[in-house]
């Protein structure tokens, strides 16, 4: 099975995704906004409240891009003020116990367990490109009926 990935927001995204071939698709900031997501409720309200131009692309400590809603983070990082990189778990085989997050300037498990805490100074907040288009916190059945049946407009 192809599954697509990436950009798909809603019910238009998903049939648009089946019409080019693809069997389903995977979602992940759109489940943010709901109330079952055991994200804190510090990330959700930064990614409800977040402008396009606060989603930032940036580097992760494996090498990968990563994507999330720019806070003050970001200016440590590339001021090189960040918190202090002390790797003790080689919780991810491609930091090599910590010396890529040294040179990225952060350590992603403490800044997504800080985010997971809700503590937004040295949080790290991922969202997808579409971040940005999260405007409410509402239930994953009402998340599921509106990429089911589509938005309903002027109710």
């Amino acid at each position: 099975p192809v599954i697509a990935a990436g950009g798909v927001w809603d019910h238009e995204d998903i049939i648009k995704m089946m019409e080019l071939g693809a069997d389903g698709v995977q979602m992940g900031t759109r489940f943010i906004g709901t109330i079952e997501c055991d994200a804190s409720s510090v990330m959700k309200e930064m990614i409800v409240q977040a402008k396009e131009e606060d989603i930032k692309l940036f580097k992760s400590p494996v090498g990968y891009p990563a994507r999330g809603v720019k806070t003050q983070l970001h200016a440590d990082i590339e001021a090189g003020t960040a918190p202090k990189v002390a790797c003790i778990s080689n919780c991810v085989a491609p930091c090599h116990r910590g010396e890529e997050a040294k040179i990225v300037g952060y350590c992603i498990a403490d800044r997504l367990s800080d985010a997971y805490d809700g503590i937004v100074e040295t949080g790290l907040f991922f969202t997808g490109a579409n971040g940005y288009r999260l405007n409410e916190i509402i239930t994953v059945k009402e998340l599921m009926e509106k990429l089911i049946h589509g938005e309903k407009t002027g109710d």
